[in-house]
């Protein structure tokens, strides 16, 4: 989970808890996905953060920069400093190496600042997180003048250690021993069981892009900046074109594709259900703990090959011994449909990003030949043939519907404009996800109801002995 709010309470983080492990639940392998692009971001953010300092000079991630104007160095201090240092033989020299590789801007560094782990507080007092893409633009501005990261500090807040993080790999990896011995003594194996196997496959992928993200941090390190939240906004945007949302440094942080705008408008859908997982307040409190970043092509056809793995584990019970015909239909109904869902969001995603170009041909045929009439319901023309509907009820009507259908296009509290989707994109995500849920919900419902009945093998436990050789 990112870092709470300033108002979060004890019992508002443990149902931020509670409702993450739920929707790791319903969908692990949208779970993958966010893990996938949360790490290609902290990457990203690496590199360019690492090239910055070696196109601007010597800037001390922990400390300030030593070109930093209006920020005279004493020299006394710095005398007695140098006098210290040769008396005990100049570490300075003999640990150049070190230094350098401590003032590298790291992936925990990079992960402890995209999930909130530092506060942002402006001179009229407003504060909010800022994510790495934020911290480094700050930097390159000159505008933080003071110690930044502190690795063992963000050792410290890190709940969770090395040590732990492989006792649960090897504990869920001796349940994958445990079901493959099963298989080679040709013991009975359950749907639960390869339920549970595609939830391994999918923690250990997440695990594998969580590895240098911090683990329950409750309190962000804050930063004063000693600018307003008005001249910061114009600092980024000189012509004031653009409405901030979140923060006043969206247009240098913020990244908005069209995956995290349906994934946004998902997420809406569930804060109305009391699934909250970000933050209601302007600036945002805290980052939200399902944000999916950017992912490159290349790295979305990898994600296709593994999660089509995961799915291929459900295949597995394609002759399964099923209690009864009806339930062995149904199960390979929905990993067929499973299956062919993933194909159609490729071939969706696909069509979405030249989509653009599309739209902007529709566009300019629609200039080219305009109809004689329009409704009110954006773009959709009407032939002259049907201007009955311009009766006040039939306005009305078609008010009531413009409206429903802009709800669904933008379902944001406060209308972002960043959050809005053509309906001939939400439409068929809205499908695809009831879909996707219903097959879900019916493996979960399978696990359970398949334990009416089990063959005499299911309850066996595998003879280990048998899988070792024997010498002499």
């Amino acid at each position: 989970m990112n870092v709470p709010g300033s108002w979060d309470s004890k019992w508002i983080v443990i149902w931020r808890k509670a409702a993450l492990s739920i929707l790791g639940i319903i969908c692990p392998e949208v779970l993958v996905s966010m893990a996938a692009s949360q790490w290609m971001r902290a990457r990203r953010s690496v590199q360019e953060f690492n090239l910055l300092v070696a196109e601007r000079g010597p800037v001390d991630i922990q400390g300030h920069s030593p070109s930093i104007r209006d920020h005279p160095v004493n020299t006394t201090q710095q005398t007695v400093e140098g006098q210290e240092q040769q008396r005990r033989g100049n570490p300075r020299e003999t640990t150049s190496d070190d230094d350098n590789e401590r003032k590298k801007f790291t992936l925990p560094m990079a992960f402890y600042a995209d999930m909130g782990g530092f506060r942002l507080k402006l001179r009229d007092g407003d504060s909010f997180p800022g994510n790495s893409r934020a911290i480094a633009w700050l930097v390159s501005q000159r505008l933080i003048r003071q110690r930044l990261f502190k690795p063992l500090m963000i050792e410290d807040k890190n709940k969770v250690d090395i040590l732990l993080r492989l006792i649960t790999l090897l504990q869920i990896s001796y349940f994958l021993v445990d079901v493959i011995a099963r298989c080679a003594q040709g013991l009975f194996i359950t749907t639960a069981e390869l339920t549970t196997v595609s939830f391994i496959a999918c923690s250990i992928l997440a695990a594998f892009f969580w590895w240098h993200k911090p683990c329950d941090v409750l309190s962000p390190e804050t930063i004063e900046i000693d600018i307003s939240t008005e001249d910061l906004y114009k600092l980024t945007n000189p012509e004031s074109t653009y409405r901030w949302e979140l923060t006043p440094l969206d247009w240098v942080s913020r990244e908005e594709w069209w995956w995290s705008k349906v994934w946004w408008n998902y997420m809406h859908i569930l804060r109305g259900m009391g699934f909250s997982f970000g933050s209601d307040t302007k600036p945002i409190d805290r980052i939200s703990d399902t944000f999916q970043g950017p992912l490159p092509r290349r790295e979305q056809y990898m994600l296709l090959v593994v999660t089509t793995g995961c799915f291929i584990i459900f295949f597995l019970a394609w002759n399964h011994d099923f209690p009864t015909r009806t339930e062995s239909v149904f199960w390979r109904a929905v990993c067929t449909v499973l299956m062919s869902m993933l194909y159609v969001g490729l071939i969706i995603s696909e069509f979405i990003q030249a989509y653009p170009e599309l739209q902007q041909r529709t566009e300019s045929w629609n200039l080219r030949s305009p109809s004689p009439s329009t409704t009110r319901w954006g773009k959709i023309r009407m032939p002259s043939c049907l201007s009955v509907l311009d009766s006040p009820k039939a306005k009305a009507v078609t008010d009531r519907i413009g409206k429903a259908l802009e709800k669904i296009r933008n379902n944001s509290p406060n209308k972002d404009p960043s959050l809005r989707l053509p309906l001939r994109i939400i439409l068929p995500m809205y499908f695809l996800a009831v879909v996707y849920w219903i097959c879900r919900g019916y493996i979960l419902v399978e696990d359970a109801i398949e334990l009416r009945i089990l063959p005499g093998s299911a309850y066996a436990t595998v003879q280990w002995s048998s899988l070792w050789p024997h010498f002499g």
